[in-house]
């Protein structure tokens, strides 16, 4: 890492732990539902690594902050069928890796549901987008966390660029994806997260023209019943992110913090 990076890196220490400090103690206000985005469960160096103590260290916490509630229950209450008693958290991976079966155990005895967002076609999967190269779960294991209750969506078929390759691709990575996913495990998939929360106007349309019920982004920003449910917001967790930075990365100021660089060469770093 070199040294601008590490400077940034304090610089965000310092501004997750005051702005937080100002909305938990000062304020008094809290993020009424946050959707955290995780990957790998591992101890390694790829940024998007977390080892298993700290996954379950993070989750514990956070067990004790918010409601932990499923994708379907966060659409129930966009549509306004339902309301929710304070601040509400889902919990997420992306990719669809197989060091995350780790945590099974641990998420039956915590009573956490996750979404976990699986490749219609792993085995063809954008290597340069993607970023690593590790072992993706198995239909069957797929099928058998379905059964134990874990939500599952849609993450393109191969991990694509969806804001710059061809339309054509763009149908096969989200309409395509989606088909072949629900034919090869038996079950809808109704949810969608873009690949690296890349998108525009064109993917959101075919997002919708497939019928994803919800879209997750890597945006920062506050989930109300206003939200537009294809374009939901995430907190990403990764492995340069300290247990008293976690502890602060959803606070509203933070959001707003992290909307007001991330567009920035700083961004990267968030």
């Amino acid at each position: 890492m070199n040294l601008i990076a590490k400077l940034f890196l304090l610089v965000r220490k310092g501004m997750y732990l005051s702005l937080g400090f100002i909305d938990r103690d000062i304020l008094h206000r809290a993020n009424p539902v946050v959707i955290f985005s995780y990957h790998s469960v591992a101890n390694d160096d790829w940024r998007f690594s977390i080892n298993e103590s700290t996954v379950k260290k993070q989750l514990t916490y956070l067990r004790k902050q918010f409601s932990i509630i499923t994708l379907n229950q966060l659409s129930l209450y966009l549509q306004g069928k339902i309301t929710l008693d304070g601040p509400a958290a889902v919990i997420t991976f992306d990719d669809g890796y197989k060091d995350i079966t780790r945590l099974i155990p641990f998420f039956k005895k915590q009573q956490i549901t996750p979404a976990l967002f699986i490749l219609s076609d792993s085995s063809h999967f954008d290597e340069k987008e993607l970023g690593t190269k590790r072992e993706f779960l198995t239909s069957k294991e797929i099928k058998d966390l379905h059964k134990a209750g874990w939500e599952i969506g849609c993450h393109s078929a191969t991990h694509a660029n969806l804001s710059s390759v061809s339309e054509r691709q763009r149908t096969k990575e989200i309409l395509d994806a989606k088909k072949e996913l629900e034919s090869r495990l038996g079950f809808t998939v109704p949810y969608f997260a873009y690949p690296r929360g890349k998108y525009n106007q064109n993917v959101v349309r075919l997002v919708k023209k497939a019928k994803f019920q919800l879209g997750l982004t890597m945006d920062d920003g506050i989930i109300s019943p206003e939200s537009n449910p294809l374009k939901l917001p995430r907190v990403g967790v990764d492995r340069t992110h300290s247990f008293a930075e976690f502890k602060n990365a959803y606070s509203p100021s933070v959001v707003r913090f992290r909307q007001c660089i991330k567009r920035s060469p700083a961004g990267k770093y968030l």
